[in-house]
């Protein structure tokens, strides 16, 4: 049985791999989701009803 100095340093890569893909992917949804929340903010996400039913 290697020793566990082996062992973390045989899977410490791929470890670390994951962890930068679920870190990636937590950005990149809260990027969507801060995007989402701005639009919703500045009102450009929909037009209002009166915009509409007068065009």
């Amino acid at each position: 049985m290697a020793n566990v100095r082996e062992m973390v340093n045989l899977h410490l890569p791929i470890v670390l791999k994951v962890i930068n893909s679920i870190a990636l992917i937590a950005i990149a949804l809260s990027t969507i989701c801060a995007a989402d929340s701005l639009k919703k903010m500045s009102g450009k996400g929909s037009a209002p009803a009166a915009i509409t039913e007068t065009n």
